[in-house]
């Protein structure tokens, strides 16, 4: 197998990596909090990168690079904190559409930056894509929906609100009509996110049925991959900050990096982001292999507790404050520990799936 990146991707890696650099310094992106600032955020880095077309196909006006490219860019977003709604359209309405097919012009207003969410998760589901218990009825050829949906990021914000629910075939994708009754709120990391409030809204049905189900688990395992990819970036920038910090704080009268006890921490941090890289680089590769994406997922997620924590703990007090980005990026690796199910729940995930 292969893991070195081709040229197009290097240069792509190479070009939001770049981007960033230069036009997210820390100062601003401590001060973007609320979705109105990322989502216009978002609108300029698409202006000046088109990067929502990074992983998608051609046919749509995107660049055609797939879940290679995705990982690229989620780990160069993760690297710079970009609070950015890239895994939560691109990727995983990517994914859902390109499976159903036919979705065409969806597929091009996603390419060209439009913000399309698929709300999934709902109070029980735990990272169970197929968890549903929202339900859509259909009367004189309308359906309407009844349910809510958890911690939707980005709905808020969307340009188009997709959801899951059940119908008499198994599971539907929907489109929602009008503007989605929300309750809005700030995630950990300061991202946007809402509950799906809905009751009898009106809906329309793009897909249902068994390959609607193989869609809505395919769109989520590729979120799940690129949230691992994302997590690979914030922790190499969690450690990199803590062997800076330790080497110029003294203790003592020498600096905190010559004790070897704190030498052998951040070794153990050094160990726990390669193991999780090799992971995402698997899940990317392996994208139609649901054990892959979940051991990489339970990887990253208790990697992200383990170096967060150690960063935060390296650092002393300063960790915690405002004016250091370790604290942010601890909140952010906090949050990836849960997003698309923790640990635990892609355990077992993977226990089932090599058993079966």
């Amino acid at each position: 197998m292969n893991l070195e990146l081709d040229e197009d991707l290097r240069m792509l890696a190479d070009s939001v990596s770049g981007w960033l650099k230069q036009y997210l310094p820390f100062d601003r992106r401590r001060e973007m909090r609320g979705g109105a600032a990322m989502r216009a955020f978002w609108d300029e880095m698409q202006g000046a990168l088109g990067v929502a077309g990074a992983g998608l196909p051609e046919a749509w006006g995107g660049f055609g690079h797939g879940p290679e490219a995705h990982m690229v860019v989620a780990e160069a977003l993760g690297s710079a904190l970009a609070p950015t709604p890239y895994i939560e359209s691109p990727v995983v309405v990517g994914t859902l559409l390109a499976r159903l097919g036919g979705q065409d012009e969806l597929g091009a207003a996603l390419a060209a930056g439009k913000l399309v969410v698929l709300g999934w998760e709902e109070e029980q589901s735990r990272g169970d894509a197929l968890s549903v218990r929202t339900e859509a009825v259909e009367a004189n050829g309308a359906w309407t929906l009844t349910g809510v949906k958890r911690a939707v990021r980005w709905a808020a914000q969307a340009d188009t609100v997709l959801v899951t629910a059940r119908t008499g075939e198994g599971l539907g994708v929907f489109r929602i009509d009008g503007p989605a009754p929300t309750r809005d709120y700030r995630l950990i990391d300061d991202h946007p996110a809402a509950d799906l409030l809905l009751e009898n809204t009106p809906a329309t049905l793009i897909a249902a049925g068994d390959a609607a189900a193989a869609a809505i688990t395919a769109a989520v395992d590729a979120g799940t991959a690129a949230v691992c990819a994302e997590g690979v970036g914030l922790m190499r920038t969690l450690l990199d900050d803590t062997v800076d910090y330790t080497k110029q704080r003294k203790q003592f009268g020498q600096a905190l990096a010559s004790f070897q006890v704190l030498q052998h921490r951040m070794v153990d941090m050094r160990i726990q982001l390669e193991q999780s890289a090799a992971a995402a680089i698997l899940a990317a590769l392996r994208g139609n292999d649901p054990a892959a994406v979940s051991a990489a997922k339970a990887q990253v997620g208790e990697a992200a507790r383990y170096v967060g924590q150690q960063a935060v703990q390296l650092h002393g007090g300063m960790g915690l404050t405002e004016e250091l980005r370790v604290g942010h990026y601890f909140r952010r690796t906090t949050a990836i520990e849960n997003q698309f199910g923790d640990a635990d729940a892609h355990t077992r995930r993977y226990r089932k799936l090599k058993v079966a």
